[in-house]
């Protein structure tokens, strides 16, 4: 027997108590008088039980009994009227005859195994009216159950909620509405992708934004389109190996060129239950950005004067050509002789006239056969791709030298200009692109102080060439110990107020016999025979002490900047020096600039960052020095913790006078603003740089037009004028 307890006074061991009571009566007065207090106790709690139908069907909730196989046992005059059949029709059936198909089947067996295990469930139901109209339930259902313990039948208490479904549709409506008119307002575009069960293909479910407009792609897309149905097929399979990426769960990242347009699209799957049913993309419109990247990509590996590739690339080129074992190949060092000479008595216009002139004839008997770089000032690099016999390097040597001999005019003068060629071969005189170069410099080098105009091929007995750069090194030892170098220096100018903000450091060397020796011979016989830890590690203690000084004379404390080599920077105890002198100097970290050239941080990324990750954690600032010389790009440059990019000389020595090297200039002082660093801007020479500079809204600048490198006394004259 199945009981309905409603009443809390109501205990079903009373009941039973009664009849066990009355069964056991002995005489009739005590059985009637038992059967009377059943009467009532069962009369009361009968009326218990109509109050509570009556006050049900006075509410807008309906109940069905159903019993344990899903048929319907009872219902209410309510449920009659919400759902437009009659109680003779529904009674005897199940909930099928309102199911409406919108719900799949593992809905109702999910419900199901809730009720069978005795818990309530709580949900809500779309359901089918009589009439074919939809009605939206909100339904409890209660387990009931046998003496056994397990569910007999349930009691389903309902409420009709279509209208509050019908207005939450039309709220979201409402929403979606709002959201696709910002959508269409956006400037990019935004996209959504789903993955078809069936055959894995992928498909749009929304494309918005003026971008997609701009670009032609459907934004109307009703219930969804193929990428096929829209994209050329080569497009469609580079963006179905992206989506594959994730649909896995990856945040996927990408740039193309789309359209005639460079794009950079981000992925992100949306999860379910943990599982990505749904991707959302957006695409930016790079393509001013790209453009001005490639611009500075192409200076970097181009000379500007004369449109050839430069020694960055001919690096690049070697090493790939090596890499990918494109077969053997011959390299021609080609060093102009004494344009020394016309440079000092017609000017630098005059040479540069010379270098154009000769790479142009080099060009001319060498197309075809390989390519040809500007290696430097007065160098040229031939590359053949070919394994020629040594009379045929002699002969192709030759034809260069006939072309450059020939007569230039020059402002209407006659000129004569010779070459020294340097020849090594891949194999025989090295397999690096640092050998091969090497080589051929030295073999070049031997045919200069062998009379010039000439050529070479290496050999090993041409490094006795270098006994006198190891003589050097021996007097630059000692230079170091008896302060023979000293340093000078040349201010940075804020490009706006004209203050001078700081100075950098340039080491000087007067040697006793030979005089001044110039810091780019040097500086690198330094590094090539690691020299340069000794004299940076010197240069960063005497700039510190000079700091020191001039604080102690009343000074303001300025920032000094120091160039540091690869060799440096890469040391891991490099950070610890530098931390010691401060320490040992006094002077703040914040006083202490530290310039790396854009090579240097490019030969070991990772190792770099992290130690100037280091510096910039104490107060060091950081800079990029010679930027665009070198083959890093911007999308390296976000990596490098930096505070000041300094653009190289040879791009602002004519950026105010060349519509397209101007362009460039602008380009790499807003992509570096974009990354929240200051540039600075090296070589100003005359006011007209000055002017450009300062309508680029360039932060800083240094060159001659403001003052050359000066020795410290010099620079502290400045310092008193600048305060007073």
């Amino acid at each position: 027997m199945t009981l309905l307890n409603l009443d809390p006074s109501f205990a079903q061991h009373d009941f039973e108590d009664l009849l066990n009571r009355l069964n056991a009566a002995e005489d009739r007065d005590e059985s009637m008088r038992l059967m009377v207090e059943l009467k009532n106790f069962a009369r009361d709690h009968f009326e218990c039980l109509h109050q509570f139908k009556h006050a049900l069907e006075q509410s807008d909730t309906t109940i069905t009994v159903t019993d344990n196989r899903g048929r319907i046992t009872y219902v209410d005059d309510n449920f009659c009227e919400m759902t437009g059949f009659t109680a003779d029709e529904i009674l005897g059936n199940t909930h099928r005859l309102i199911n409406s198909g919108y719900h799949p089947d593992s809905f109702f067996r999910e419900l199901w195994l809730t009720i069978l295990e005795g818990k309530v469930w709580r949900g809500e139901v779309k359901n089918r009216h009589k009439n074919g109209s939809v009605i939206w339930m909100q339904t409890i259902i209660i387990p009931l159950f046998e003496r056994a313990g397990s569910p007999g039948s349930f009691i389903a208490f309902r409420k009709d909620i279509s209208r509050e479904k019908e207005m939450e549709q039309q709220l979201i409506k409402t929403m979606e509405d709002e959201f696709e008119r910002t959508f269409d307002a956006l400037i990019n575009m935004i996209y959504k992708v789903q993955k078809r069960e069936e055959d894995g293909r992928f498909f749009h479910t929304m494309i918005k934004g003026r971008l997609a407009k701009t670009l032609g792609l459907p934004t109307e897309l009703g219930e969804g389109i193929y990428l096929e149905d829209f994209l050329q097929l080569e497009q469609a399979e580079r963006f179905k190996e992206k989506y594959k990426h994730a649909f896995l769960g990856e945040e996927v990242n990408f740039k193309m060129e789309f359209n005639e347009l460079y794009l950079y699209f981000t992925l992100a799957p949306i999860r379910e239950n943990g599982e990505v049913v749904e991707v959302v993309g957006s695409a930016v419109d790079i393509t001013s950005l790209e453009e001005a990247e490639q611009q500075v990509r192409h200076l970097a590996y181009h000379d500007q004067l004369t449109g050839l590739p430069n020694r960055s690339k001919l690096a690049e080129d070697l090493d790939v050509w090596i890499a990918q074992d494109n077969g053997p190949f011959v390299i021609f060092y080609c060093d102009l002789d004494r344009l020394k000479y016309i440079n000092d008595a017609m000017g630098q216009f005059a040479g540069d006239q010379v270098i154009s002139t000769i790479a142009k004839r080099i060009e001319d008997v060498t197309w075809g056969q390989g390519n040809l770089y500007r290696y430097g000032g007065d160098e040229f690099i031939f590359v053949l791709q070919d394994d020629c016999t040594d009379e045929a390097m002699e002969q192709i040597g030759n034809v260069i030298l006939k072309q450059i001999n020939k007569p230039l005019i020059i402002a209407g003068k006659e000129f004569f200009i010779t070459c020294s060629i340097g020849i090594s071969r891949f194999g025989s005189h090295g397999k690096t692109s640092e050998q091969l170069i090497n080589h051929a410099g030295i073999a070049m080098h031997y045919c200069k102080v062998n009379g010039r105009n000439g050529k070479l091929v290496y050999s090993k007995e041409m490094n006795q060439t270098y006994n006198d750069l190891i003589l050097l090194e021996g007097e630059l030892r000692r230079a170091l110990t008896k302060e023979e170098l000293t340093l000078y220096y040349q201010p940075k100018i804020d490009v706006n107020s004209g203050e001078i903000i700081g100075m950098e450091a340039l080491t000087r060397w007067f040697h006793p016999e030979r005089g001044f020796i110039s810091p780019q011979r040097f500086i690198t016989l330094a590094e090539e025979t690691g020299l340069i830890i000794q004299l940076g590690e010197w240069v960063i203690k005497e700039a510190c002490r000079q700091q020191k000084q001039w604080k102690e004379a009343g000074f303001k404390m300025q920032r000094v900047a120091i160039n540091v080599s690869a060799l440096e920077i890469q040391r891991k105890d490099f950070t610890a020096k530098v931390r010691n002198i401060l320490k040992e100097t006094g002077v703040p970290p914040q006083c202490l600039e530290l310039e790396i050239t854009e090579n240097s941080v490019m030969q070991n990324t990772e190792e770099c960052i992290e130690t100037m990750n280091e510096l910039r954690e104490m107060g060091i600032t950081l800079s990029i020095d010679d930027f665009g010389t070198g083959y890093s790009s911007f999308g390296y440059l976000r990596k490098f913790p930096i505070n000041h990019l300094k653009i190289d000389q040879s791009f602002i020595r004519d950026a105010f006078h060349e519509p397209s090297n101007a362009e460039i200039v602008k380009a790499m002082i807003q992509l570096a603003h974009t990354f929240g660093v200051k540039v600075v801007a090296e070589g100003v020479e005359e006011r007209a740089a000055l002017d450009f500079l300062k309508h680029q809204n360039c932060d800083y600048y240094q060159g001659y037009y403001f003052s050359r490198p000066v020795p410290a006394e010099e620079f502290e004259n400045m310092l008193v004028a600048e305060e007073v």
